[in-house]
């Protein structure tokens, strides 16, 4: 994923996202998926607020986010997901990253944040329902009410990532 200069997500990247993992799920032969970022020191990133109308709803008149539907699918489907994490994931990124099986992130340069509650909106598409399964009811409290940023090893500690792994190895 880029999309300089800070990897933010924009109504196009939903609605490419959704046809990529849709895509790969009805692909037989496929059975891993990586994804990563092609900007330094950013994941993906949270969404752009400022387009936040243009957001894409599935069609057919149900209402439904496709943001929403795309994490659903992609925790549900047929391959393994892993999200290589280097540099700042908060906010729909972190919800990318829960959806995904395995989650390993660059001890040196990864950060993870729900920023959602500091600019006055509720997460939408999975952290809620997620981070705590991951972490704990209290800790997952106090990622998303506090909008505060984690780094790598509170988040490995945590259990947020599956492992933290030195910059230099994490492509291998």
């Amino acid at each position: 994923f880029a999309n300089p200069p800070v990897n933010l997500i924009v109504p196009e990247t939903v609605s490419r996202l959704h046809d990529v993992v849709s895509e790969l799920s009805d692909a037989p032969d496929v059975q891993v998926v990586v994804f990563s970022s092609g900007v330094s020191d950013y994941f993906f990133n949270h969404f752009d607020l400022g387009r936040a109308s243009e957001f894409p709803m599935l069609p057919g008149g149900d209402s439904m986010p496709m943001w929403v539907d795309l994490v659903v699918r992609l925790s549900k489907a047929p391959f393994i997901s892993i999200a290589s994490i280097r540099g700042r994931t908060r906010g729909g990124g972190n919800e990318l990253t829960f959806a995904c099986d395995l989650r390993y992130a660059s001890r040196e340069h990864a950060l993870f944040g729900q920023p959602e509650v500091g600019t006055g909106i509720l997460p939408g598409g999975g952290a809620s329902e997620r981070l705590p399964r991951l972490i704990g009811r209290d800790r997952a409290l106090e990622a998303i009410l506090s909008s505060q940023d984690y780094d790598a090893d509170l988040a490995e500690r945590y259990g947020w990532v599956t492992r933290t792994i030195a910059d230099a190895e994490l492509d291998r």
